[in-house]
């Protein structure tokens, strides 16, 4: 037998989910998965971070027997945990109907919580793979939840409540036939894999390639180092997030969309922040002396952990939603898909490649103003857009109302239509068209 020292991490978990189990007989065990496939000991262990935590005195207390025995099977098979789960359209269907119910109780809190839930913890673990066969399908369930919790929130009558709510039971039920009926096949799995690493990486790519060039143009290749330990950074947290989400930990649906959207609200802040001042620089009379004294100086200390904290960001937020929509993909796919996804990400990491080679190229040819014009409109209308998906974000989690209109929603440069992202990413035009006017009016004339 291998020493301990040179077993990987998933040797480790389960020789330890195995001494963990020596604990039960056979006998506890077989009465475990009976009970367990009966839900009779429901609450007692959510995911695998609850049961790696719980002790047979905790189990015992909690529900007895029953909880003993279900910890011995949990123990001995924890794969169940993960298998025992209901499809997402179920508990979609299942915390709306709650919702309904809380309604008609009287309680609008608890109900919207629950619309908030079937979405969050139901609708949106099935969207990526519905969204590869039935896009449309994707984009009038999400705008008839948005219309169910307004209606929710605002106390309406139970009249146009049922009414929302029987609609939005019908798409989710013809969302659920769809699923069914339509297998992912490889074509369908290549496509989506390589429309989600495209779509997710192409804001990171444009943030990472023009910070790079300008690093280029300016002589200060001895800063790159940091922009790319920040990208790099943001890899490996990813990796570590799709490591504790499948094997650890369940991230919850609002701790999803509040990471992903306090992270674009924050980078958003920062790339306008950089934008504003690349566009500073289109205006200088004196470019050598500029680049002399200015940038060849400018960057050390925060002026460098700017730059990875700029990489960090763009790259992290984009890595963060692509696993989650990974690893709803790969549940829909069988064996025979799984090459096809792998050359979907494949595809999609070479275009991204070959993206950035003509960014930087393009960008180091430009005239020294146009190159500097450019970069600062990357930055700013990237701004704008983090900003549309960081209120979004905050609204799927239920941190910020979300009143639906009828506009066209471009969720690549972050348009959303609500009127909370709308107004937000109108404020920060203005604000950007401000800000250019007045530097226009206060620089003399050339």
């Amino acid at each position: 037998m291998s020493p301990f020292s040179q077993l990987n991490s998933e040797q480790r978990w389960a020789l330890a989910f195995y001494t963990g189990s020596l604990a039960f007989g056979e006998a506890q065990r077989d009465s475990g998965q009976a009970a367990w496939s009966r839900d009779q000991a429901a609450g007692l262990v959510d995911d695998l971070a609850s049961l790696v935590d719980m002790t047979p005195a905790d189990a015992a207390a909690r529900q007895g027997q029953a909880g003993l025995e279900v910890l011995a099977y949990l123990r001995a098979h924890p794969e169940a945990l993960a298998e025992g789960r209901p499809a997402p359209l179920h508990v979609a269907r299942e915390h709306l109907n709650a919702s309904l119910g809380h309604y008609h109780a009287g309680n609008s809190k608890a109900a919207y919580g629950a619309a908030l839930s079937a979405y969050l913890e139901g609708f949106e673990m099935a969207e990526s793979g519905l969204r590869a066969v039935a896009p449309e399908l994707v984009e009038q369930i999400e705008h008839q939840m948005l219309a169910y919790r307004k209606a929710v929130r605002q106390e309406g009558v139970v009249s146009e409540v049922e009414r929302r709510h029987g609609e939005l039971s019908r798409l989710l039920g013809e969302a659920a036939r769809v699923l069914d009926d339509t297998s992912l096949t490889p074509a369908a799995g290549f496509v989506g894999a390589f429309a989600i690493l495209l779509r997710e990486g192409l804001e990171a790519i444009l943030i990472l390639a023009a910070v790079g060039a300008v690093l280029v143009r300016t002589g200060r290749r001895d800063a790159l180092p940091w922009l790319h330990a920040g990208w790099i950074a943001a890899l490996a947290m990813g990796a570590a997030t799709w490591a504790l989400s499948s094997y650890l930990i369940e991230i919850s649906g609002a701790g999803r969309e509040l990471t992903e959207g306090f992270t674009a609200l924050l980078a958003a802040a920062v790339l306008l922040y950089v934008g504003f001042w690349l566009h500073g620089k289109t205006h200088s009379d004196r470019w050598q002396q500029f680049i002399r004294e200015r940038i060849q100086h400018a960057l050390h200390g925060r002026g460098l952990w700017l730059l990875a904290l700029i990489a960090f960001l763009a790259v992290y937020r984009e890595v963060f939603e692509t696993v989650l929509f990974y690893q709803a993909l790969w549940l829909q796919a069988g064996p025979q898909t799984s090459g096809a996804l792998w050359g979907g990400i494949g595809a999609a990491a070479a275009g991204l490649a070959v993206l950035t080679w003509i960014i930087v190229r393009s960008s180091l040819h430009l005239p020294l103003h146009w190159f500097f014009g450019v970069n600062a409109a990357i930055m700013l209308v990237l701004a704008v857009a983090f900003a549309g998906h960081g209120i979004a974000g905050l609204q799927e989690a239920g941190w910020l109302p979300a009143d639906p209109v009828q506009f066209p929603r471009l969720s690549l440069l972050g348009i959303y239509p609500t009127v909370e992202t709308l107004s937000a990413q109108l404020v920060l035009v203005a604000l950007v068209a401000g800000v250019l006017m007045f530097e226009r009016r206060r620089r003399p004339a050339e």
